[in-house]
This record gives C-alpha cells, structure tokens and sequence, in this order.
C-alpha cells in the first residue's frame, strides 16, 4: 500500500512537471491560402502561388512573400495592397531574396488574345494587370519592402491623375505609398514599369527598367511621376538603376520615341542611373529636385525640362550635376518654358541635329561644364521670353555658333521660332572654340556668313573674362543687343565686335549698345564695326587690320539712313532687354537716337585718323566722342559706402551712366566724353581742325549756347563737358553735384545723411504711477504726405536703427536703453507707415521715491543721431492718505446737511507742489421702503479739505460714506487701492409711514364668520418716529361693491404693547346678508401719513334662525395628503386602493344632529378645476367620503398622471343653512409597477446556508406577493404589501431545488417576473477549464518536491487518519439525498391532487362595470358575452 501510495505522487509530480515543457502554440498564420480576394490577416506566399483573381490586401493586413515564390497571375487581374506587402525582403520579415532566388509576378497571356478586357477605354484582354500600393499602406520597412522583385509580361494596371480624362496605365503603382525597394527587374511590360502619384515618395535602388513595348499606342515611358514627392526633403528617389527601350525612325514632334524616363509635378532625386539605346532620355516637367553621377547614351534629347516646382515664394532648382550626356541627333539639355535648371561638372558630346543646350524661356546656370564637340548647331541655344542664362567656367565646341543668345532666324522660311523678346545672359570665365563653319540668315543677313564666336540678337549679353580660339567668324556679333564685354581673350578670323542695328521693318530700329573695356582680339580684321549703334571703348589696344582682311581701318561707323529726328522711323530705340540690364553694365540704358558713336578713353595704338566714317544725308550720323577716364568713390562720414548707385548724365539729362560700387565704395574706371567729333567735311574721317565739340551741334555745357556762339570756342578754346551726378545709397544718404570734365577723373563723393526727427507724446510734468510710460515716434530723412510708397521711401531713405533712452541714473549713452518699434511695418516704408513710426519705452520706478525725474530720448539712424529731447515726470508710488476729523462715526444728523471735515498726505514733494487732487465720496443707503440710494462725488483735494452734503431731499435712515483721497495716478476713479475711511450715519430728514395689522375678526377654514352683536374687531399699530393717533375701519359689500354706513367709529384709544398700539372695538353684524362676502379695512393714522392698509375678506353666517349655532369643524388631526397607489399594467377592478373619510369624525352641530345630505363637496365656481369632483368623490349614507380613482376612468380617461385630486374641500350645511367648511385635503394618486429586485446584492450572487437572499419591490398595498419555483411552482415564500406600496422578502438557500442555477418567480395580481438565482458556490469564471487544469497541476508540481518526502516518510500515520475518515463517512446515511426526493416529490403530489380536486373559479358580473366580468383565475376583466345594451 505504501510503495503504491508513494509510486503515484512520484508520477503525479514528473507529469506535472512535463506539462510546463509543453509550448505555448503559435499564432495561426495563412500560407497559400488566399487566390482571390480579400487578405485580412496576416499571409504568406511561398514556393509557386497560382492566382485565380483580384487580390487585395486589406488596411491592417499584410502579405508575406518569401524568397525564390513564383506568383501566376491570371491576365488582366491585379493585386491590390491598402495593409502591407513584404516581398523578398528580411527587414520586413520576409525570407532575402537574391538574383538566383527572386519574387517573381508573372502575368499570364489570354487564352483569347481578341477578347475584350476589363478596361472600358482599352479593349486589350490584359489590360488591369499590375500592383498597386495605396496611400494606406504601412510604408515602415519594418511592415513593407520589395527587395529582387521580377515583373514579367504585365500589361499595366489603370489608375486617373488628377485633371486628366484619360488613366495612366502601369505595372507597378504608388499610388501615395512611400516604400524603399530594391533590385527591381521588369521585361515584357507593355505600359509603364512603375507610376508614382498622388505625392508618393519611393526609394527604389539597384533596378532594371524598360519602356513598354505596347504595339497598339498604349506603350509608356519606363518610369513615369506625377505629383510625387512632397518637398525637398520627401522625394521620387532612383539610385544605381538602368533603363533601356529603342529608338524612333526620326527625332522630333512627329516621332513616337518616348522619354525612358517621366516626371511631372514631382520632387525627384535621381543619381546614379543610365539611359540608353532609347529614343529619349528624361523629361522633367515642373519637377525640381536633383540628377547626379548619371549617365546618358542617347539617340534624341537626353533631357528635356519645362516649368519648375514652388513651395509658397520659394522657386525650386532642378540640378543636373556630374553626368555624361552623349545624343545622336538631339540635344544634350533643354530648358524651357519657366524651368529652373543647374547644370554642373557634366559632359555634352554628339547632337549632330541639334544644340549642346537649348534655353527656351527658361533660367539656367551652367558651371564647370565640357560642352562639345556638338555636330549639329550650337554649344548653348538661348532663345525665348525673359531667359536668364548663366554660364560659367564651361568648355564650349560647336559646329555653328558656341553661344547665340537670341534666335534671329524667326522670319527665314522653316523656321519655327518666336520672334525676339527680352532676355539677359552672364558669359564668364568660359573657354570658347571658334566655328569655322558658315551660318545663315536670308531675312536677317541677306544670306551666309561665317559664324561667330558669340551671337547675340536682341539680348542682354555680360561677357566677361572668357578666352576664344580659333574662329573664323566674328569674335561677337551683336544686333540690336545691349552688351558690357571685358577684360576677354577671343581670337577672330574676321571682326573683333560686329555692332549693328536690327530694323525690323516696321519703322522700328534696335540699336546695340555696348561698353568694352581690357579686351583682346588677337586676328581682328577688323576691331569695332559699328552700324547704327554706340560703342563705349576704353583701355584696349586697337591692332591694327590684319594685312589678310583687306580693311584699311581698325575702326569702322557709318550710318546708313536718313537724319533723325526728321524721319523718325530712322531714329534709334533700345530693345525691350533693357529692362533686364546686363549684369555690372555701368551705361545707363538710353541711346542717342540720331548717331552711330564710337566714345573711347584711354586706348592704346588708336588716334582719330584711324576711324572710318560713312555718313549718309547727315554730318550728325557718325560721333566720335573723345572721353577721359572717371572714377568716383561714395563716402559718408570719411567710411566708404559700398553698392551705392552712382548716376552720371550728361548737360542735356541723358544718362550716360547707371553704376553701382564695390565693397571699397568705388564705381567702375568709365569713360566720359570730353570732346566731339563729326565728318563736318565729307572726308570719312573726324580730325579736322574743327571737326570738335565747337562744331558738333551739341552744347556740351549745358550753357543754352553751342558750337561756334559759346564764348568758350573763341580764341582757340572749345566747349567742355559738364556733367550732373546723382549718388546714394538707402540710409546712407544723397548728393547731386555738377563737374565740367577737364582730364581724368579720379574723385570723392560724399553723400549728405538726414539726420532722424523724434517725437515723443509725454510733456514735462505729466505724473506717472509707479511705471514711466514714454510713447512717440521717430522718422529718418523727411516724413511727407505722400501720394506713394515711392515718394516716401524716397523722402525718408532711410530707417531708424534704434531710439535710445537714458533713464535717470544712467550718465552716458553708452549705457543708454532701447525703446521698443511698435510700428509693425516689418522694416518697409510706405505712404501709411514705417518703421518706429510708432514707439514704446517703459520704466519701472516703482522702488524710487515720489519725486520728479528726469529721461533723456534720441533716434539714431545708423549715421546720425536726432536732437536730444529732455523729459521731467512726476513718479507716484504710493496713494494718498486721508483722515476725517468729523462728523463722528454712527452720529445722527436731522435738519438739511451735514459737513465733513479733515486731512489728507501724499509723500509728493517736487516741483508741481502738492499732489493731493480730489476727495472722493461714495455715499448710500439702502432706507426700507424706497429704492437704494447710492451716488459718488468730489470736493477739491488739499492738505485740508471740507465737504458739506446736502440731504434734505433723501429720505431719513442710516447712510453709509466711504470716503478717500486721489492724486495724479492713484485712486482717480475707484477706492480699492487705497486707504479710505468709512462713516455711518443716521439722517432724520422725513416722516415714517405707521404699520397696521389686523388680528380680528379670524374667518374659519371656510372664509366664514358668524354674526354677532359684538363682533371683535382688533389689531396692533405702530409708528417708527411718533405715535398712531387714529386708526379707521370701512366695511364693503363685495356683492354691490359699495362701502356700508354702520361701521365703527374711528379709534382713537390705543394701548401699548412693547413698541406696538394695541387697539380693539366691537361691531354688531346682525344686519348683514346671510351668505354675503364682505371685505373689511383698517389704516392707521400717525398725524402725517396713512399705513398701507390691511384687510380680511369674510362670508357672513347669519341664518334666518338667529338662535342657530353653525356647524363645528375639528381641525384636529386633519389630514392634508392621502396617497392612494394604482397598478400600471393590471385591469383589475381593485387595482386601485381607495380614499375613506368619515365626514361625521370632522363635523358636528352643537344643536342638532348631521346626516350623510348635510355633507357637500364643494364646487368653486371661479375655479374650474374641481367641477368634476363631486362626480368622483362619493359621499355614502354613512357620511364616509369615498374616492376610488377607477371612478375617474371614465371620466377624466386612462392616464393616471391626472387622477390625482387637489384641493378637495367638504362643507357642511344644517338645516337652518348655516355651513362651516373642512381645511383642504390632496388626493395623491401615484401609478405603480410592480417590481421585484434584490435587495442584498447582485442577482447572480449565490444564496447559502448563512446567506439568504433578500428581495424587495413594490405594489399596490394589501396585495399578495408569491415567490415559487418555476420548475415545479412550489410556493416559497409570500408577503403583504405594505401601505407605503413597499414589500419585502427573504429565501433562503433551503427554500430552493438544490444547488446551482433556480429560476424563481414573483407572483402579483395576475402578474409575473421571473428571476435566476444561485444557490451554493458557483464555479469560479473567467478562466477556461483547461487554464485551470494546467494551473492546478504547476502548483502541485511546485509542492510535490516538498511534500513528497513528507509523504513517503508518514504513510502510517497517513493511513491511521484515512482510517479514522472513513469510520467517520460509514456512521453517515448513505440514503438520506435519495430520502429528501421521495419527500419533496410526495408533498407535491399532494398539491397536485388538491389542485385538481377544487373546482375552478368562475368570472363574476360587477354591477358597477355592465358588460364586463372578473375572472379571478387570470386576475384581468373580460368581456361578458352574454351583456346586452
């Protein structure tokens, strides 16, 4: 038995101990499971999955693709991912895919390749196939990822961008999704490889694409962007991915070559890709973003861009850096349309159709580039509206021109070009290689020349520091172009500067201008041919002509037309470029509009005799102005001011020169003309004797005198130049000044500053609480009334830099404060506002003394300081004190007023002498009997002050003063920051109205009173400020509303009680009108004023029978509310309780008897709400008023809310028609429903032997309350319901059928609830079964170890108890449950034979319901079938 006993514990133990090692069973995860429809949970695909529809997974799911899973897919379906989709990739929790073991998507091809497919605008059978990725997805890389991922033979999924009728159709969608992949391989597509939109930002890496290869119209580029990226800092990102495609039969709008790669309306960031064997590369339209480290091997453009991105004012840049472009036939680069492009450290080589660049309306910068060699045109191709070129340290080699700045091929035939616009470019530091090549212009130049270095037509051109081999055209040829051309080294094979005019036909001609300085021109034919134009030359050396050009001259003018102004349509204009000046042009932009002019300084090799002059009508067409060198430096208070604009104009207003200085505060070296010559003599040269600035038609001085009439010219002298210049800067200052020219120039220009104006509000004197407050304003230069925002920028140019306080205390400005701008003009003037027009500056003193300080105040301008201004303020920091000598506090005052006298003490003692202001008085009252009085008034302030106030309109009582005093700051409107004094005191000013109550006579509960020859008449009066004197009694018949004549006399005679006058007298009232009202004044009388009045209203009892007593009501125990309860849902004919009152308990006759016919209910006839009472409320032969509210079923209708009864009243009436009337009694009907709950816990809690349950409710009193058993209908327990409508009830764990769940029902008048309770212990929830087992066996598991010894070790005496346990169980009856049942079920069998033994009760006629009988079974009325009307 032991070695048993011990055997099982041991087993019992290791099993426990194996249950701990069994797992916890993982979560349940789908693998293959899903070939059409929707993903929900969590799925992974592996091995082959064969698709058989759409798939789509949802938001919150995720689908898991291992490494080395071919998914077939049905053509023309797709998979949809709104969740996550991880494929190939072991970040997001897939197995890593490789190049040898790849996520593979193949589409399969229709079985009917004629079918029809699902798309409505594409009839092809696999249209719809791809991946889409929406906006939803988790793009962590945690949750999604694509890593050696293959799309194969899939035609594209369509999907609509915003504002296109057409969708877009791809094979890979980002449809918002923003996810990183990698290695992407694509073969086969049809449409696009992969679409982006709807700001999606993927990074996607180390890719393969290809453009689609639709045959029937529907192929795309390989990767298209539309509305991707969502900043500078969320972009399109390619990385270290190819892209190939084919080529087109032909470049050009008629081609159907496609980009390989598209994007519009994005941010993009694209580096290490390359495009090849494709028609196209890249169009970036309205795409900003970056291209890096890419390559391209092009047939057509390699990259095209229009537009540009914006975010708020910001103009975004596409950036092109460190690439290789090589093209076929197209360009390397184009720009246009509004594009901004950086174009930097890259190569452009082939275009043997095209330009190495092509502008187009667009801003670009090109830097550090190798342009060339280019086969077809141009190095770099600007044309178009307001461009905006920048080039910079590039290499430039082109078969035509290397740079044309400006198209002049817009009227040759097949040309396709817009005519000239405005536009600038800046050309620095460049190294140039010449064509050698012919160009062409029929409209333009009458046919072929040889191309030049640098075109430029109808443009702003800065060239600058650029160096040139090897041309055989021109160096620069300018036409109708503004150019600022030094410090160059550009060889020619024919002219250095080719300057002509543009003549456009339509009596418009377009001047060039130019300034050239520093140049070289090593092979120059020829050095400036100017047509129709104006050189400024200065510090070169003029070569002379190559001996091979066959040209006699270094300098060639001619003017080629008639004389202007007389023909106007010869009269020269400057292009519309001139409103986008070249960059550092020192000219201003005018032109003298009759003369072609050569004006030079300091040139080397060069004298008048080697400039060629061909006039044509007009000795005035060709000038030649001999200048002098002119610096000038601007300078303001010995400090050189940089970017300073300096204007130089000429005697007659012409700007000659527009320029800005350096950081040194200098202007550029220019040349200015000192004298004048013209052909006056036809010999094609100007250097006569006389051909100077005395002959030149011109008045150089200004002087209103010219050529040979200015007394300058005679004897031997000539006329000299003089010359306005205007010089600022914005805060710096201005200066006009005139200068005649005399030699070379090398000067200072100081410019005037206008010193700031300030202005501040406060006066001398004003007097501040605590906080010195100083507001004003300040203006630099002159403030105007201007007309526009020019005109006051231009007064004031300039801006307060600070307005500086010195607060008492501090003794230099170094240490001076600053004031703060409240203007809010944000540092812009206009005509409205501008800065520290408005200025705040507070100081807090609150710990100084009251005394008076002073402040000092100037602006500063950044130059000079404003005249200082000088403020003394009073400073208050404490309020003022004040004493009142009298009246007396609670004093009393009678006649018209009353004066106050006292002191009052400020701690002010500076220069404004006392500062004690006012004395304030807050006076009211509040006086019984009248409105509240309060008002509020001042008396003049001083050390002493008196104040008389006038009362003899108020009214007498006790008046409240609040009294204090104000200075400059403190306490000017309101007390409550300081100290103030309060009085209260007692006016006598007026008579008090006497009071008068009356005691007799006291009708009864019913308004009556009963006559008599002495009816007491009594009550109390008194007067607050004297003695009642008479009081006046009047007696009306409210019947006929007049007044009676027999009243009492007035009552003089009075008795005192306390601080009443007590008085009485008696009436006889026999002569009135048995059952009349009669209503009854007094009013008293102190000498003065009558009392309001006081009345009682009665109804005599004066019956024929003079000897008759009335009736008598008890009032003792009257009872005003009697509560009667009514089953809600029962139709029983008791299912109200009743209202009893024994009229004979409340009522007798002191001189007769009363019968059940003296009693009445009263009915008010002025109130209609108990008309129908004495309907409802019964009064039987016994005297005993009855109301049952079932009578009022009838009557008032089923809703018992309005049963109940208010105000009921019951008079009594003897037979000599005397009456007395009971006090008012309540009939409270409440509507009840019958309830049962527990009252000692929840429902569910179990009922035990020590713990009965307690169950309470409501009902109508006196109704029986059941509780049986449902199953069986044993009665366990019943009650009574009380009188309050509450029952109560206990059971007990004995009163019901065992342990476990009972259900028991609580009976009441037919109905029946239904509850289910517990008996015993119920079993513990919340916890499967199994959970339990396992917990069960740790625990002994856990104890087994230890109590095993335990067990082993004691067996005997283990078994000596399981001995004694069992002695124990054996002395028990083994019968005794069985026993209990057969007991149970005889006593309900008893029932049950009882039950049938009594004969069912029968329905019951009620005479008081006809038609209508009780059925006491089901406790409801039914109808009687035999009842006839």
């Amino acid at each position: 038995m032991r070695t048993g006993k011990s055997l099982f514990l041991v087993m019992l133990m290791m099993m426990s101990t194996l249950v701990l090692l069994v797992p916890v069973a993982p979560q349940a995860m789908a693998v293959n499971e899903t070939n059409v429809g929707v993903i929900t949970g969590t799925e992974t695909w592996s091995g082959t999955h064969t698709l058989s529809g759409d798939v789509q997974v949802a938001p919150g799911a995720k689908l898991i693709i291992n490494a080395g899973t071919t998914v077939n897919i049905p053509n023309g379906t797709y998979i949809e991912v709104e969740g996550s989709i991880c494929a190939g990739s072991s970040i997001c929790g897939a197995s890593q895919a490789s190049t040898g073991s790849p996520v593979r998507f193949i589409w399969a091809d229709p079985a009917n390749a004629s079918a029809n497919g699902r798309c409505s605008f594409n009839s092809d059978a696999k249209c719809g196939e791809g991946v889409i990725l929406r906006s939803s997805i988790d793009s962590a890389p945690s949750s999604t990822g694509m890593s050696f991922v293959e799309f194969t033979n899939g035609y594209g999924y369509p999907i609509l961008a915003t504002g296109q009728s057409n969708p877009y159709l791809s094979v890979l969608i980002f449809d918002g999704a923003s996810i990183h992949a990698d290695n992407l391989k694509f073969s086969d597509i049809n449409t696009s490889n992969v679409l982006a939109m709807n700001l999606a930002a993927p990074t996607i890496t180390d890719s393969t694409f290809v453009v689609g290869t639709d045959e029937e119209g529907w192929k795309a580029s390989a990767v298209r962007a539309y509305g991707s990226g969502n900043g500078i800092l969320s972009t399109f990102t390619i990385r270290s991915s190819t892209f190939t495609g084919a080529t087109a039969d032909e470049c050009g709008s008629q081609s159907e070559g496609l980009a390989a790669l598209l994007t519009e309306d994005s941010f993009i960031d694209l580096e290490s890709i390359s495009i090849s064997n494709n028609a196209y590369g890249a169009f970036f339209a309205s795409s900003s973003g970056s291209l890096a480290t890419s390559t391209f091997d092009i047939q057509c453009n390699a990259i095209d861009t229009n537009g540009h991105k914006t975010t708020g004012n910001i103009k975004h840049w596409l950036t092109i850096s460190n690439s290789s472009i090589t093209t076929d036939e197209g360009a390397g680069l184009t720009a246009y349309d509004s594009a901004r492009v950086k174009f930097a450290d890259s190569t452009i080589t082939g275009a043997s159709e095209g330009s190495g660049i092509g502008v187009r309306g667009a801003t670009i910068v090109a830097n550090n580039n190798v342009i060339g060699p280019i086969g077809g045109w141009n190095g770099v191709w600007v044309y178009g509206d307001e461009f905006d070129v920048t080039l910079e340290n590039n290499t430039i080699n082109a078969t035509k021109e290397p740079l044309l700045i400006g198209e002049y091929h817009y009227q040759d035939e097949g040309w396709n070009v817009p005519s000239p616009s405005q536009g600038v470019a800046y050309i620095a530091n460049n190294t140039i290689s010449g064509s050698t090549e012919t160009c062409s212009s029929q409209e333009m130049y009458g046919g072929d020349f040889d191309c030049p270095s640098i075109h430029v037509f109808m443009s702003s051109a800065t060239i600058v520091d650029n160096v040139g081999t090897g041309g055989a055209g021109d160096a620069i040829r300018a036409t109708g172009a503004i150019l600022n051309v030094q410090r160059n080294n550009i060889e020619t094979g024919d002219f250095a500067v080719r300057a002509g005019v543009m003549d456009d036909n339509y009596g418009n001609k377009y001047a060039t201008l130019g300034f050239f300085a520093e140049n070289v021109w090593p092979g120059a034919g020829q050095v400036y041919n100017i047509t129709e134009s104006s050189i400024t030359v200065q510090s070169e050396y003029i070569a002379d002509p190559d001996p091979s050009s066959n040209e006699t001259y270094p300098v060639s003018l001619s003017w080629g037309g008639a004389e202007c102004p007389y023909l106007y349509n010869e009269c020269l204009q400057l292009s519309d470029s001139k409103y986008m000046p070249p960059r550092g042009m020192p000219l201003g932009m005018e032109i003298i509009n009759n003369a072609s002019i050569f004006m030079y300084a300091n040139l080397t090799n060069f004298d008048l005799d080697k400039a060629h002059i061909q006039n044509q009508n007009t000795a005035w067409g060709v000038q030649l102005q001999e200048g002098e060198l002119v610096r000038l430096r601007a300078m303001v208070k010995g400090v050189h001011v940089s970017n300073a604009d300096i204007i130089i104009r000429d005697a007659v207003g012409r700007e000659v020169y527009n320029m800005t200085t350096d950081p040194w505060g200098y202007s550029p070296w220019v040349s200015l003309p000192s004298d004048f010559h013209i052909d006056t003599n036809w010999n094609h040269l100007a250097n006569g004797a006389n051909e100077n600035s005395c002959d030149d038609g011109i008045d150089n001085d200004g002087d209103s005198v010219m050529d040979s009439a200015d007394p300058d010219c005679q004897g031997g002298g000539r006329e000299m130049s003089t010359y306005h210049v205007t010089a600022s800067k914005f805060g710096k200052g201005s200066i006009d000044y005139t200068f005649n020219l005399t030699g070379q120039l090398d000067d200072v220009v100081s410019l005037n500053n206008i010193g700031p104006n300030l202005v501040v509000d406060q006066q001398d004197n004003q007097p501040f609480k605590r906080i010195i407050t100083m507001t004003g304003s300040a203006v630099d230069g002159i403030d105007c009334d201007c007309a526009t925002d020019y005109e006051a920028w231009l007064s004031q140019f300039g801006n307060i830099k600070e307005v500086q306080v010195k607060p008492p205390g501090v003794t230099n400005w170094d240490n001076a404060y600053i004031a703060v701008d409240t203007s809010g003009s944000n540092g812009l003037i206009t005509r409205e506002n501008h800065p520290w027009s408005s200025w705040t500056f507070d100081w807090d003193m609150g710990q100084q003394a009251e005394d008076d300080y002073t402040f000092e105040i100037r602006a500063f301008d950044g130059l000079d300081y404003s005249p200082i201004l000088t403020r003394v303020f009073q400073l208050n920091t404490a309020a003022p004190l004040i004493y009142v000598d009298s009246p007396a506090n609670h004093s009393s005052h009678d006649g018209s007023s009353v004066t106050f006298t006292g002191r009052a003490s400020d701690p002010y003692a500076g220069i404004n002498g006392n500062d004690i202001q006012k004395i304030h008085f807050e006076i009211r009252s509040e006086v019984e009997g009248s409105d509240d009085f309060y008002v509020t008034t001042t008396t003049p302030g001083g050390p002493a002050w008196s104040y008389t106030w006038d009362f003899s309109a108020q009214l007498s009582g006790e008046y409240t003063f609040n009294i204090w005093a104000s200075d400059s700051n403190f306490c000017k409107s309101s007390k409550d920051e300081c100290a103030w004094r309060s009085l209260v005191l007692d006016i006598e000013n007026e008579n008090a109205r006497p009071i008068i109550e009356l005691s007799d006579p006291l009708p009864d509960a019913g308004g009556r009173i009963s006559s008599s020859e002495a009816t007491l008449i009594a009550g109390v009066s008194k007067d607050a400020d004297g003695q009642v004197t008479k009081v006046l009694i009047e007696i009306t018949d409210l019947q006929t509303g007049l007044p009676l004549q027999n009243t009492p006399a007035p009552i003089t005679n009075f008795e005192a009680v306390g601080v009443w006058q007590s008085w009485s007298v008696t009436w006889d009232t026999r002569m009135l009108t048995h059952d009349f009202q009669y209503k009854l004044t007094a009013k008293a009388y102190d000498g003065y004023d009558w009392s309001y009045e006081s009345e009682v209203i009665f109804t005599i009892d004066n019956p024929p029978d003079a000897n008759n007593l009335r009736p008598v009501f008890n009032t003792t125990g009257w009872v005003e509310n009697i509560q009667l309860f009514c089953d809600s849902h029962s139709q029983s004919f008791d299912r109200c309780t009743v209202a009893q009152i024994n009229l004979h308990d409340w009522f007798y006759d002191p001189d007769g008897d009363l019968t059940w016919y003296n009693f009445v209910v009263v009915n008010d006839a002025s109130d209609p709400s108990d008309d129908y009472y004495d309907d409802l409320v019964i009064i039987n032969a016994d005297g005993i008023a009855k109301y049952n509210p079932l009578t009022a079923l009838d009557i008032l209708g089923a809703d018992m809310s309005i049963w109940t009864l208010e105000g009921v009243q019951f008079e009594v009436i003897d037979t000599s028609g005397s009456r007395n009337s009971s006090f008012l009694v309540n009939f409270v009907v409440q509507a009840i429903d019958f309830t049962a709950t527990r009252a000692d816990g929840e429902m569910d809690e179990p009922i035990t032997k020590n713990n009965p349950a307690l169950f309470e409710g409501r009902g109508r009193p006196g109704s029986e309350v059941y509780i049986r058993l449902v199953d069986g209908g044993r009665e366990v327990n019943h009650t009574t319901i009380g009188a309050d409508g509450f029952w109560r009830m206990e059971v007990s764990k004995n009163d019901l059928a065992g342990s476990g769940l009972n259900d028991i029902s609580f009976e009441y008048n037919g109905q029946e609830i239904v509850h289910s309770v517990q008996s015993g212990v119920a079993d513990e929830e919340g916890m499967s079964t199994i959970v339990w087992v396992i917990l069960i066996i740790v625990i002994i598991a856990i104890l087994g170890g230890v109590f095993v010894f335990l067990f082993v070790e004691f067996e005997d005496e283990d078994d000596l108890v399981d001995m004694a346990e069992e002695v124990e169980r054996d002395t028990e009856d083994p019968y005794a449950w069985a026993k209990k049942k057969l007991a149970e079920e005889a006593q309900q069998s008893a029932l049950s034979v009882a039950a049938q033994a009594a004969p069912a009760p029968q329905p019951v006629a009620n005479p008081e319901h006809p038609g209508w009988l009780w059925d006491p079974t089901t406790q409801q009325w039914v109808p009687d079938p035999n009842f006839r009307q």
